[in-house]
């Protein structure tokens, strides 16, 4: 390690602990393996609370998942800014912690926790600040840390007594029942659910195979561009970021592009659902310099022509 990086890390850790109560930032070499220490959330009288200095936020296309939902945060270290860039991404500062934490609701009248439930739902059980633990079932939890020498994921999966998450580098199964009660009757389907090691985490997020680096996939400028409702509030989330001060200049939010919001069961606007659909599930691989450039299908939101 450079004396350079150690200073700047030093700086960081240093920073972001002159307040106790804020997030924790780590070493490449010191990471923590429970997640509690990065102090991004808490588990108290069976909620998973956010600390006040994290962000949360909602992909207006999110990732699909297995049928899980997920609960994401943002933080910046004090006085950092994210810069929008010309290509629609968000250059996120060193400093930068994002989380994803992956979630099922409880399957209804079921006492075992393996027993989940689908829905079309968003974020069931988060109120804004907290995620009623006696409704839902936590997984995992992943991060994205960015430090001075790049981007570093990191996989945590929560314990059964869902009190806190332990890192796994090399990831986990866990055996879970999924619930459906979609027309015309009701169905259970046994099915492992996969934790990706951090190998599988740098497979998706290394958006260009040339280049040893990773990236963040969903929180771009066009899948933020849009409210996030949560107790009752809605608000830009753009605008939230510079209302942060986590922004580099105002977003004209009218002239920035947006994702379609992902809505079951809509029927108009096809053509723009597809392309959000397919860019935030797809276009990390299927994109000019990502894992599947060779077969020549590039399904990013700027691809004039996929073939």
């Amino acid at each position: 390690m450079s004396w350079r990086f150690s200073l700047l890390v030093t700086a960081l850790v240093l920073g972001a602990c002159q307040d106790p109560s804020a997030p924790k930032l780590y070493a490449r070499d010191s990471i923590p393996t429970q997640l509690s220490d990065w102090q991004i959330a808490q588990v108290a009288d069976r909620q998973l609370i956010l600390n006040a200095a994290v962000l949360p936020y909602d992909l207006a296309t999110p990732l699909f998942s297995d049928y899980a939902l997920k609960l994401r945060t943002l933080w910046l270290p004090d006085g950092a800014t994210a810069e929008l860039t010309d290509t629609g991404s968000l250059d996120f500062p060193v400093g930068t912690v994002i989380s994803k934490t992956f979630y099922y609701p409880r399957a209804r009248d079921a006492a075992d926790a393996a027993d989940v439930q689908q829905t079309e739902q968003r974020l069931v059980a988060f109120d804004g600040a907290s995620l009623a633990l006696d409704q839902v079932r936590l997984i995992e939890t992943r991060l994205l840390v960015h430090q001075a020498d790049g981007w570093l994921a990191l996989p945590y999966v929560w314990n059964e007594e869902q009190t806190d998450a332990t890192l796994q580098i090399t990831g986990a199964v866990k055996r879970l029942r999924l619930h459906s009660n979609e027309n015309p009757r009701a169905t259970v389907e046994s099915f492992a659910y996969v934790v990706p090691n951090r190998n599988e985490c740098a497979a998706c997020h290394n958006l260009d195979q040339n280049q040893d680096t990773l990236s963040p996939i969903g929180p771009s400028v066009a899948n933020l561009n849009h409210a996030m409702v949560a107790d009752g509030s809605a608000e830009n989330q753009l605008a939230a970021l510079w209302s942060r001060q986590w922004l580099d200049e105002e977003p004209a939010v009218n002239e920035l592009p947006a994702a379609a919001v992902w809505q079951p069961g809509a029927t108009d606007n096809l053509e723009q659902r597809a392309r959000s659909y397919l860019d935030v599930n797809c276009a990390h691989c299927h994109q000019p310099g990502g894992s599947g450039d060779t077969s020549g299908l590039f399904l990013h939101s700027g691809a004039s022509k996929p073939l």
